[in-house]
């Protein structure tokens, strides 16, 4: 087993960094030329709080809403309901106006480093363009606080005069954390921030962001689907499905005894060294989506779970479960894996 991620570096009493409550984003669709649109729940009542110094990993495979979760933190999308609060100010709410993404203290570093930086800017213009926007400090300043944080980063201060095709994809993606954190944010999004990197530079990028969280109190929240990253990197985990959380709780209890079936399912999933894939996933029945019954709405009466559980019961398909305390983790689930 991967070392996990030290401990969190914050008061258990503390005021969490950032705190989501109740957030849910709905996308309309058509579903033909004549017909009514439908309703697909991207985001379904999550709640999510992160601490300053902590690393929390949103895990579940593509299409379960954590990029979109991203994106309304970020301000990218508009949530239809919830609340967030970053250092216990109201970021938005229903019945409050929003606040403006750059006044939110939240920087996002995005999968492609390669696609992320305009190739006509040279490095020290691209890091520090933020610092100009915003126009609150002097150019001499603003070059101060570039070569800061290219040090920070791990690259030289020759780095400043070139371009971005001149760097490997983890320099790149170096310079994508760089461009983040000069604008001092609170908290950092990585949306599978190191998926399309080599093994060694992946982790390099990873070592980079535990040293970052341990020197500026940053706190991070980390997507991916890469089970054994989470593993390395992350203080807490939130497994996501469907739109909604199934399991919260300690990395350490999540991985080594998880209580939701589909957690175990992610889990079993991981390559393994002398484990066939199809044997590892034999205890999961494949999802038919022909078994949904009425569209998504259906999901706010029954599990989110149902159509794939191999411990589904006959409560889960007429009512919700919630994501309740359940020994170390939070779980929504019924019938939950026994230690």
């Amino acid at each position: 087993m991967i070392t996990p991620a030290s401990a969190i570096h914050t008061d258990a009493d503390a005021r969490p960094l950032l705190e989501a409550r109740g957030v849910s984003k709905t996308f309309w669709r058509r579903t033909g030329l004549f017909t009514k649109s439908a309703e697909n729940r991207a985001l379904d009542d999550v709640s999510l709080s992160v601490a300053s110094g902590e690393i929390v990993g949103l895990v579940g495979e593509s299409g379960c809403g954590k990029s979109t979760l991203a994106k309304v933190l970020l301000g990218l999308e508009q949530a239809n309901g919830g609340s967030l609060q970053v250092k216990g100010r109201a970021i938005f709410s229903v019945d409050a106006a929003t606040v403006p993404p750059a006044q939110r203290g939240i920087q996002m570093i995005f999968q492609d480093p390669y696609g992320s930086l305009n190739p006509r800017m040279k490095v020290g213009a691209l890091i520090g363009e933020g610092l100009r926007i915003q126009g609150r400090l002097s150019r001499s300043a603003i070059k101060d606080e570039v070569r800061r944080h290219i040090a920070l980063v791990g690259l030289s201060e020759d780095s400043l005069d070139k371009y971005a095709h001149q760097f490997s994809g983890g320099q790149r993606q170096r310079l994508c954390i760089a461009r983040a954190i000069i604008m001092k944010p609170s908290l950092l999004i990585a949306d599978e921030a190191a998926s399309a990197l080599d093994v060694s530079v992946q982790m390099q990028i990873l070592n980079l962001l535990l040293d970052l969280r341990d020197r500026i109190g940053l706190g991070v929240i980390f997507i991916s689907h890469d089970m054994g990253v989470i593993e390395y990197l992350c203080d807490r985990i939130a497994v996501m499905y469907r739109g909604r959380i199934v399991e919260e709780g300690a990395a350490e209890a999540v991985l080594d005894r998880p209580r939701h079936p589909y957690t175990a399912h992610l889990i079993s999933a991981r390559p393994r060294v002398g484990v066939r894939r199809h044997e590892a996933l034999a205890s999961i029945e494949e999802f038919d989506p022909a078994a949904i019954k009425g569209g998504s709405g259906d999901l706010a009466h029954r599990c989110v779970y149902t159509e794939r559980c191999p411990r589904r019961v006959e409560r889960c398909s007429r009512e919700r479960p919630e994501l309740v305390p359940d020994r170390q983790t939070r779980v929504a689930c019924f019938n939950p894996i026994p230690d």
